[in-house]
């Protein structure tokens, strides 16, 4: 490039009027030299380690780009922007794009609620929550309320998998988590702790070994994945056998940086994102079943819900799906009534 460069200095300086053929093999030159240079690297952060599923997820999409319209730099765990801040430093401008738990986002983005509704039944799968999430009746209102946050929705790449109750120690029930201190991940799930008796506790996924280790927490609510990583069974060697919740991931993008790339960008974008998708889904479901035996093989207890946990659990998340709907009115209506058929 250099080389051209300095060979059309030379030539514009050698002759002022170009011959036709020179002009047009200039005219290409630049042309091609511009649209190079066109190529708009965006920068996506999150908050997992590189090799988690989730990190591997957000890579795959960066590699799907073609580079000469896009390009992506992924900053993994919390290197740009902590996991909590993720919304709000999207809508900021201090990263492009962003791969968040959709818990973190419930207070800005109150519609994200429906994904925090406690326990989810366990015919509910990953690929049934990518589907829920991923469907259109869902991304179109979701999309408008992400938007009054100067945020685009480009869908969601991940599901959190299980996601449930890891103990210092045993418990015989739901109702002996009374007085308890357990920490929460937002939205209904932590009110639905406080009605089985416990006290919430927010704190980052780093902070889980250390807070449980020094009795901080007498339990955390978190992934398999966090759970096998951070090597939680050391400190919490109860888990429960259910989710206490299963979430989506949305990626977002700044709503201006979104708006200024070209319409061929865009369109690349979307492509990536939807192939992105697709992968996550297919190869989640192994992933899920490795770290769920790796749980299994490290928790000293596994605790199952009796007929009583059952009933209480199955009525708390009918308590909040009728609460999600009290609080947004027809369009959560609406959402609940598409949630409820991937329960079927």
């Amino acid at each position: 490039m250099n080389y051209s460069l300095s060979r059309r200095r030379f030539i514009a300086s050698a002759s002022p009027v170009l011959s036709p053929i020179m002009a047009i093999a200039l005219t290409t030159t630049l042309v091609t030299t511009t649209t190079t240079q066109a190529a708009e690297t965006l920068r996506l952060g999150h908050y997992f380690p590189a090799e988690d599923f989730r990190g591997r997820t957000t890579q795959y999409l960066a590699d799907q780009l073609d580079p000469s319209l896009l390009e992506i730099d992924v900053f993994p765990s919390e290197s740009l922007v902590k996991g909590r801040d993720g919304l709000m430093g999207t809508a900021r401008g201090t990263v492009d794009l962003y791969s968040l738990f959709g818990g973190y986002v419930v207070g800005t983005v109150g519609m994200m609620k429906i994904f925090t509704v406690p326990f989810p039944p366990d015919s509910l799968d990953d690929a049934d929550v990518l589907a829920f999430a991923n469907d259109p009746r869902v991304l179109e209102p979701l999309g408008e309320a992400f938007a009054a946050s100067q945020v685009k929705l480009l869908g969601f790449i991940n599901s959190s998998g299980q996601t449930t109750l890891f103990l210092a120690e045993p418990i015989t029930g739901l109702d002996a988590l009374e007085g308890r201190k357990i920490r929460g991940v937002g939205g209904y799930t932590d009110p639905a702790l406080e009605d089985l008796g416990a006290t919430v506790v927010f704190m980052s996924a780093a902070e889980q070994f250390l807070q449980l280790q020094t009795g901080g927490v007498d339990g955390v609510i978190t992934t398999d994945s966090s759970y096998v990583n951070l090597g939680l069974s050391e400190v919490a060697p109860v888990v429960l056998a259910s989710s206490m919740v299963r979430t989506p991931y949305p990626l977002i993008m700044n709503l201006r940086k979104y708006n200024g790339l070209s319409q061929e960008a865009r369109d690349e974008l979307h492509r990536a994102v939807d192939a992105t998708i697709e992968w996550s889904s297919a190869n989640f479901t192994e992933e899920s079943a490795r770290l769920h035996q790796a749980v299994d093989e490290q928790a000293e207890t596994v605790y199952t819900f009796s007929e009583e946990d059952l009933t209480l659990a199955n009525s708390l998340r009918d308590k909040y799906l009728s609460a999600y709907i009290e609080e947004f009115g027809e369009s959560a209506d609406a959402l609940v009534e598409v949630y409820r058929s991937y329960l079927q």
